[in-house]
């Protein structure tokens, strides 16, 4: 009798466990979890046409195929604002293209090509 009480305390506890991580696992990795790992989102290239910084914020408007976007840097912003010029071919990776975006993943920028004399 004590053996099957251990076994079905045993399938409970693992039974709760389970639900437990399904349900608040993913929120709890998150922060750790690089976003592109997820392997969602779609690959936005468009060119930096205006950059303005105010002060812990760092907002860029791109012109993309789709339309033109507004992306706002919340974190790195002295990295970004450095990084960043006017002419610059970016890559994003976006859940899907909007108008207003927050602190987007970077695939690639590229310099615009240099002019010889």
């Amino acid at each position: 009798m004590r053996g099957w009480t251990i076994l079905i305390g045993t399938f409970v506890i693992g039974v709760v466990v389970g639900f437990g991580a399904a349900n608040r696992g993913p929120a709890l990795i998150a922060p750790y979890v690089h976003k592109t790992s997820s392997g969602s989102g779609e690959h936005i290239e468009g060119q930096v046409v205006r950059k303005q910084r105010e002060g812990n914020r760092l907002l860029v408007r791109i012109n993309t195929a789709q339309g033109p976007m507004l992306v706002t840097f919340t974190q790195k912003v002295a990295d970004f604002d450095v990084l960043l010029d006017p002419g610059d071919t970016v890559t994003l990776t976006v859940p899907g293209y909007a108008t207003f975006v927050e602190d987007p993943v970077f695939e690639r920028i590229k310099a615009p090509p240099a002019k010889s004399p």
